[in-house]
């Protein structure tokens, strides 16, 4: 019986010793678990702010570069802009300065090559109201040999359209920078308007942006055809006018003018007296200028001109021994071949 609870005894002192150590062994466990636990959270904390801190260094990159791109799109953009305001302004004028600068260099006869294309469409309402509608369009340099002998350049884009409208003899213009004023063919204006009252004809020609305008009356009064011009900006930014008339007796016309202008010495107020005498094909003609301050023959003008069907041929001279000679010929169809020199 002893042995027995000596036994029974120590197996319960080896059971409670187990127990002890399978706590100990729990607890030991429990805290691994908690400091691998907290450890985890730790570095998954840390590569979380990492990833957030790398995230956000990759969008203030990005905005620094879409800045950037920003800036140079708003550069191109305005160069743009600048590049489409000059060439809305001037379409041609590259093709002018280059035409200048290569007819300077010229020496001898040379050869140029030209379009130039104009579309016009034209309706008339019932109340007998007209319409019309056209552009212009045209490309390398035409020899303007029977004006003032320079190159144009045919640049037009057909985005400068033009609008008439007509109705019981008057006719509204519309055309940015395609009219002609009407004292100074070299200055272009936007709006005319020309009809024409008790015999006398009319026009006016306006320019929007740069505030100028000009003007032309015309009529025969007792056999005498009178044409009077004027604009508000000559050659020096101020008023000018001019008076021509003329007189035809057969085959003989007389003329004279007399300008002024807004040059304060009076050296561009032109005078000049002249006549032309036709004799069959032949046209003499001769004008005496008086030079703004100047006396009549200081400057003068001598032409010859001949015309017969298809052909013609004129030759002029003035007192600098300056001869223009230019022959034509019509093919047809309106074509036309010239010679000038």
């Amino acid at each position: 019986m002893a042995a027995a609870a000596a036994d029974q005894r120590a197996g319960l002192a080896a059971a409670s010793r187990a127990a002890i150590n399978a706590d100990t062994n729990a607890d030991t466990a429990a805290t691994a678990a908690t400091t691998a636990n907290t450890t985890g959270v730790a570095n998954a904390a840390a590569a979380g702010f990492a990833a957030l801190s790398a995230a956000n260094k990759a969008l203030v990159v990005a905005n620094d570069a879409a800045t950037a791109a920003a800036v140079l799109t708003n550069t191109a953009m305005g160069a743009a802009a600048n590049a489409v305001t000059a060439y809305d302004a001037d379409p041609a004028g590259t093709n002018k300065a280059a035409a200048a600068t290569a007819r300077a260099s010229r020496v001898g006869m040379f050869f140029e090559s030209y379009y130039d294309l104009d579309v016009s469409v034209s309706a008339e309402s019932d109340n007998g109201i007209t319409v019309a509608l056209g552009f212009d369009m045209g490309s390398g340099n035409k020899i303007d040999y029977n004006d003032d002998d320079v190159l144009e350049a045919q640049g037009a884009s057909i985005g400068n359209a033009d609008v008439s409208i007509s109705y019981a003899g008057w006719t509204l213009a519309v055309d940015q920078d395609g009219i002609d004023n009407l004292f100074d063919d070299s200055q272009q204006e936007d709006i005319s308007v020309s009809g024409t009252v008790a015999g006398v004809s009319v026009a006016f020609t306006t320019d929007q942006e740069n505030e100028t305008s000009s003007y032309k009356l015309g009529g025969t009064f007792a056999g005498v055809a009178v044409t009077a011009t004027g604009t508000d900006n000559d050659d020096n930014g101020g008023s000018a006018s001019k008076i021509a008339v003329s007189y035809a007796m057969g085959d003989l016309t007389l003329k004279g003018s007399v300008e002024d202008e807004s040059k304060s010495d009076g050296s561009e107020d032109d005078s000049t007296i002249g006549l032309s005498y036709k004799m069959d094909a032949l046209t003499f003609g001769y004008t005496s200028i008086k030079p703004g301050t100047g006396a009549f023959g200081d400057e003068w003008d001598f032409s010859v001109a001949y015309g017969a069907g298809g052909v013609s041929a004129s030759f002029a001279v003035d007192e600098a021994d300056a001869t223009t000679l230019i022959a034509e010929y019509a093919l047809g169809n309106g074509a036309t071949a010239f010679a000038a020199m």
